[in-house]
């Protein structure tokens, strides 16, 4: 067991301490292959949507488009943001296109971001991760801006289950010690 050698590693340190790192490391763990497991099934099913969709409405290469920005929704709303800087002004260039064109590639992005947020994402990531949509949306809005755009996109669901899983072993380990030991404290 890699979490059992990890824990042989760190020796030198008092066994509760290496417990508890070995802990919050096997729960990010977890979290971080969760969520990126469901982010692929979820940009994939975007994808199949988005292309479906595009195809349907008479976008140019809106099969492709469609799969592409899907997929770039690992990164959450990624290919979202930059679907509708590509689509929108190719629905309006292209030789049939025009504001109909861009109506229907809007709602086709509309439909996608619905099916996406009520369905795929709470049926696949569930309770697994421990991160609901809107923690997510809120984690890539905070670090983006706290890191400074594309970066802290990308860092922010690592920093954030990283700060849910210490939220976590506090509440349950050393909060309630605390709690105890003030009650077990006489007053003066």
């Amino acid at each position: 067991d890699v979490w059992k050698d990890i824990n042989k590693q760190l020796n030198f340190l008092p066994e509760g301490r290496r417990d508890d790192l070995v802990f919050l490391a096997k729960q990010f763990s977890e979290i971080l292959t969760a969520f990126f497991r469901g982010q692929i099934i979820i940009g994939l099913l975007l994808g199949c949507v988005l292309a479906v969709g595009f195809g349907v409405v008479g976008l140019k290469f809106g099969i492709a488009l469609g799969f592409v920005l899907g997929l770039l929704n690992i990164i959450p709303y990624l290919g979202t943001m930059l679907g509708i800087v590509t689509v929108l002004p190719l629905a309006y260039l292209q030789k049939d296109g025009g504001p109909e064109l861009i109506g229907l590639c809007a709602l086709v992005f509309i439909v996608g971001q619905l099916l996406t947020d009520y369905v795929f994402t709470p049926r696949i990531m569930g309770d697994k991760t421990g991160m609901g949509p809107m923690l997510i949306i809120f984690s890539v809005f905070f670090w983006g801006t706290a890191l400074g755009g594309l970066l802290g996109m990308i860092l922010a669901i690592p920093l954030t289950a990283f700060f849910l899983v210490f939220w976590r072993l506090a509440r349950d380990k050393y909060l309630p010690a605390l709690t105890a030991q003030k009650e077990a404290t006489p007053a003066n």
